[in-house]
């Protein structure tokens, strides 16, 4: 057994070398040059491959059905998406994230009330306006404008975001046998 000198990834081989290492036919090694996966050494004059490459295209191929779906991709892509449903879920169990109709139904209930409470405001103050100069009626105005303002950040700092739909949540299942 030889040294390996300079770098693994610049190693080449014959093509009947591999042919025999992969117990594959010499037909067969030039199939696969053509598909891409055998790479040929460019500074090659006797049509020699790239090993590492070569060795590496062609098992990831063997990984790929017949329909070109990579099975370990997928198996990744499978992996990734179930540990973010269990981020989720575990984001929720902590109370750091919401369903968006939840929060929605309880904005959507702050919110109107306090439209109510803007809506009112004409009425609540109409008399004490009545013969009042442009100045009270401007300070009396903003008091009372303010005054709506800090009870609409007071219920926004206390809004509670729990889940009254009455759904119970459905776990994900997964195959176990990962």
């Amino acid at each position: 057994m030889g040294k390996v000198i300079g770098a693994i990834s610049d190693l080449f081989c014959s093509q009947s070398q591999l042919a025999r290492a992969l117990s594959l036919t010499q037909p067969r090694i030039n199939q696969l040059i053509d598909e891409g996966i055998v790479v040929r050494d460019d500074r090659s004059k006797n049509g020699e491959v790239m090993l590492l490459d070569s060795l590496q295209n062609y098992f990831l191929s063997k990984n790929t059905s017949g329909d070109g779906v990579n099975f370990w991709k997928e198996k990744g892509l499978h992996e990734k998406a179930k540990r973010e449903l269990a981020e989720v879920k575990l984001a929720k169990t902590k109370g750091e994230l919401y369903e968006a109709a939840t929060v929605e139904s309880v904005l959507g209930e702050i919110i109107t009330n306090f439209r109510s409470k803007l809506l009112g405001l004409p009425a609540k103050y109409a008399a004490q306006l009545d013969g009042k100069s442009r100045g009270e009626i401007y300070s009396i105005l903003t008091s009372a404008i303010e005054e709506n303002l800090t009870e609409l950040a007071a219920g926004l700092e206390g809004a509670t975001f729990e889940d009254e739909s009455g759904v119970e949540e459905v776990p994900f299942e997964t195959d176990q046998t990962d």
